[in-house]
């Protein structure tokens, strides 16, 4: 199969043809932010984004970057689901290279951003600083979720794992908390990305929204996807798998 080429060497100037040829997914993306590509595949991007008052140079941009992360996908993209049974290594394996890195680098992303829009646009958009609080307090908490089962959780499920009837009670009783608070977690987080969804007028664009108000608000539902298909598999899989060993000991 050949190999896809790079977006690094292209301008503004390209036509939506030409950026395709590289970047198939640049499609899906710029529909994504609400541009018909069918009908401006022989324009210029520079002149569409004229057309609709976009930043031709943030636009190529994010495509870039998006490119550049194309390895960090989830299981939707590549339209399939793995099934490790009940090897809870490589569940929590395939979470956190499947998961953990596209999380959170869109969480670095929508920080960085959101900011820009509530300066630029705060007062046009009245729900962006409603939203504000919401936001802030379920990123850092997301964040933390994340951090908790890449430095702890998965370890101890590792530690578990590999030493099959030598397991110390202390261990067992670390995994059980662990447990727990990821249980308890789960729920907490999802109740935070309603409360951002419903403040954020449902990551819905405004007719004429700035580019980074459409990118913002394609990266929050690509985080509310990300978080719904990674709590999906926990709790049909590790979850009940963890569950399940406590019984054997």
């Amino acid at each position: 199969m050949k190999s896809e080429q790079s977006l690094e060497g292209l301008t503004p100037n390209a036509t939506l043809s030409q950026i395709l040829s590289v970047y198939q997914k640049a499609g899906g993306l710029l529909e994504s932010i609400g541009l018909n590509v069918s009908e401006h595949k022989q324009q210029t991007l520079s002149s569409v984004c004229r057309q609709k008052k976009w930043s031709e140079d943030e636009v190529l941009e994010w495509l870039k970057e998006k490119q550049d992360s194309r390895n960090n996908i989830s299981e939707r993209e590549n339209g399939s689901r793995e099934d490790f049974g009940d090897n809870l290594s490589e569940w929590s394996s395939y979470v956190e290279e499947a998961y953990h890195s596209p999380t959170f680098q869109l969480i670095q992303d929508i920080d960085e951003r959101f900011p820009r829009i509530k300066k630029v646009h705060g007062n046009q958009y009245p729900w962006i600083k409603k939203m504000e609080h919401s936001v802030t307090h379920f990123l850092q908490d997301f964040r933390l979720y994340l951090k908790f089962e890449s430095k702890k959780f998965f370890p101890l499920i590792r530690k578990f794992d590999n030493n099959k009837g030598k397991v110390l009670d202390g261990t067992v009783r670390e995994l059980k908390r662990s447990h727990k608070i990821i249980a308890n977690d789960q729920q907490r987080l999802r109740n935070k990305m309603d409360a951002v969804r419903e403040k954020g007028n449902g990551f819905k664009n405004p007719e004429h929204a700035c580019t980074t108000l459409r990118i913002l608000n394609h990266q929050f539902k690509q985080l509310d996807t990300m978080l719904a298909e990674q709590f999906e598999i926990e709790q049909q899989h590790i979850l009940p798998l963890v569950q399940q060993k406590f019984k054997t000991v």
